[in-house]
């Protein structure tokens, strides 16, 4: 979850919910976003088909992405009712990439909710992924502030040592290739990593926990604009509400 402060403090989050297939757990995600005060979601294996804009029964909007029949992956970007008039437009890239643009009183804000491959996934499967991603940035307007957010699975540890102009020093875990690869994109469209500049307990910087609880690591994150990066004024982990 981050919170930035441009005109007003805006909550955004992210949450791989693992599928949102079942009436129920929409309603179940609509109620946690409102319990965390968060505006806008990035959402990673919705499984929904198509590509539509949704409606929820308290009028939030749910713009999303996925696979034509909604077997695999999708990704979406909750937009809160209070909100969604700011919304400029949408676009949806792949089931792995959607990008919204919203209209802020400073100047207009693109979110980019992605959902990377897996660290053990074939390089060319993700030399594709990251073309895909790097042509969306490229296309991106000039001043507008850009937002990537959730599931890189990229390990951000905490020497940044060349890289301090896209990461600080708060990360954990040990890097990885997809780190990296985030790295190089973050350097090449001047983004900083979020999760890495707030000093925060480790129970609040990890957002992936082995099945055996012996592995934790930092795999989703939140990248800004440089630019404005003192817009940004937190990021952490939050804990589900049982």
């Amino acid at each position: 979850m981050t919170t930035i402060g441009i005109s007003k403090r805006t909550r955004i989050g992210q949450w791989n919910v693992r599928t949102l297939r079942e009436p129920s757990r929409l309603a179940q995600f609509a109620a946690e976003m409102k319990r965390l005060h968060i505006e806008i979601a990035g959402i990673s294996e919705m499984r929904w088909s198509g590509s539509e804009k949704t409606t929820t029964s308290n009028s939030n909007l749910v713009l999303h992405r996925s696979s034509n029949d909604g077997s695999r992956y999708g990704v979406g970007i909750y937009v809160s009712e209070r909100i969604k008039n700011t919304l400029h437009s949408s676009e949806p890239i792949s089931d792995r990439l959607k990008k919204a643009r919203f209209r802020c009183r400073a100047r207009h804000i693109n979110i980019i909710q992605c959902y990377a491959l897996t660290e053990d996934a074939k390089d060319d499967t993700k030399d594709d992924f990251y073309i895909a991603f790097t042509a969306t940035l490229s296309k991106t307007r000039q001043g507008d502030i850009n937002i990537l957010v959730r599931d890189f699975y990229a390990k951000e540890g905490p020497n940044n040592t060349g890289l301090r102009s896209v990461m600080g020093q708060q990360g954990t875990g040990t890097r990885n290739d997809n780190e990296e690869r985030l790295a190089e994109l973050c350097q090449l469209f001047q983004l900083v990593i979020g999760g890495t500049i707030f000093p925060h307990k480790d129970v609040h910087k990890y957002s992936w926990t082995s099945p055996s609880g012996n592995t934790r690591n930092l795999i989703g994150h939140i990248c800004i604009s440089t630019k404005w990066r003192h817009s940004l004024l937190d990021v952490r982990n939050k804990r589900q509400s049982s």
